[in-house]
């Protein structure tokens, strides 16, 4: 699973400066591709975006299961608060309010599959010695979901007539202030993502070769999403490829 990092990485950079610009190139590839751009521009039929959310549901479910048995980890203890950030139960919210199923039902429902492949890695990661890595899948998921996620949310909401003021079917993209239980607005996200870098500038410090595996697994998981914006390319649903993983909007 390696991927290739630039040989003109700077390794002096602090850990979230580095990842923003090691991944800017597949950052770009992931924005551009024709599925991601259906989701940004809310161009998904309902079954379709409903399909994306389970997608989503799977692989939060086990990231989050894998940061919580990890909580105390080094690496990880800095950015962990599942009280801020903890996506798994909003994702399911919204599935349940788009079905129009109680949502103790919605995964028995005909358009819900199995999803494999990214979880696959994610337990991998999970189960391993040394579960840093974990932290570049969040770092793509959470960060995505506080910077493009927010336009994708307005996008959502037009297409499908949702009260985005209740945050009825657009729970994934609500986040709480960072020190109360009131919502987030703009400029509370962005002191969220400051706090983020921040924990993992101090999680994994002057490693440079936690720095490099962070990288190189980041760039992984862009290449996975892009799988899955290929799945929301075409017209319908379409089978799940032997290697995918789940669309990242785009960050700051």
């Amino acid at each position: 699973m390696a991927m290739e990092i630039s040989n003109d990485s700077d390794f002096s950079l602090p850990m979230a400066s580095f990842l923003r610009i090691g991944t800017s190139e597949a950052h770009e590839s992931a924005r551009h591709n024709q599925g991601g751009m259906r989701l940004v521009s809310g161009e998904l039929d309902k079954e379709e975006y409903v399909y994306f959310l389970m997608m989503l549901w799977h692989v939060y479910t086990e990231l989050e299961r894998g940061l919580e048995t990890h909580a105390s980890y080094p690496t990880l203890q800095p950015t962990y608060n599942p009280t801020l950030l903890a996506r798994t139960p909003s994702i399911s919210q919204d599935i349940s309010h788009l079905l129009g199923v109680p949502e103790a039902e919605w995964q028995i429902h005909p358009l819900h599959t199995p999803f494999v492949a990214y979880t696959t890695r994610l337990r991998e990661l999970s189960e391993s010695s040394d579960p840093t890595c974990l932290l570049a899948h969040a770092y793509v998921r959470y960060l995505g979901d506080m910077s493009g996620g927010q336009v994708i949310r307005r996008r959502i909401a037009e297409a499908y007539d949702l009260d985005v003021d209740r945050g009825y079917g657009t729970r994934l993209y609500d986040f709480k202030k960072l020190d109360s239980s009131e919502p987030a607005n703009i400029g509370d996200i962005k002191k969220i993502k400051e706090w983020y870098k921040d924990g993992m500038n101090t999680g994994i410090g002057d490693d440079t070769a936690l720095k490099a595996a962070v990288l190189e697994e980041a760039l992984l998981a862009f290449k996975m999403n892009v799988n899955i914006f290929d799945l929301l390319a075409g017209e319908g649903r379409v089978q799940e490829p032997q290697h995918s993983a789940v669309s990242v909007p785009k960050q700051a």
